[in-house]
């Protein structure tokens, strides 16, 4: 179940983040976001953490800053849910769209942003290290002539 990211969720979170990416966020970074009142970190959690996103709005734009999965729990749903809820949020919050970055070769995730709407929008040129690598550019826009 999805539940808002709290101090609790910070050294699980930390180690998915270690098994997921070459260049993890480490538990300060978590500690530091959770100070920035734009944050709006989501967990999922059943007997344990198995998933959670980073999220800041700010100024009309929302930005996914990371989404991870503990490789034992991936393929049921747990990112899909965990984006949707950022969009739920970015809808309540009035947001214009909401913006991230991702791996060109990262094709799971690529395709799990597409399927909830997300377009490509452009490159940014070695944005990731280990290995150096381009970030693919995805936006989000919410309808402009939603009701408030």
């Amino acid at each position: 179940m999805i539940k808002d990211f709290n101090a609790v969720h910070i050294s699980p979170a930390a180690e998915i983040e270690r098994l997921c990416f070459s260049d993890p966020w480490s538990e300060g970074a978590f500690a530091d976001s959770l100070k920035s009142e734009y944050a709006h970190f989501k967990v999922w959690e059943e007997d344990k953490v198995l998933g959670y996103i980073g999220f800041y709005a700010v100024a009309g734009e929302g930005s996914i800053t990371n989404v991870a999965v503990h490789p034992d729990a991936r393929g049921k749903g747990i990112g899909l849910a965990l984006v949707k809820e950022v969009i739920a949020l970015g809808e309540k919050l009035a947001l214009d769209y909401i913006t991230l970055e991702v791996r060109g070769s990262n094709t799971p995730a690529r395709t799990l942003y597409e399927k909830c709407g997300f377009r490509d929008m452009g490159t940014r040129r070695n944005f990731y290290t280990k290995p150096r690598e381009d970030a693919v550019i995805m936006n989000y826009f919410f309808d402009k002539d939603r009701e408030n």
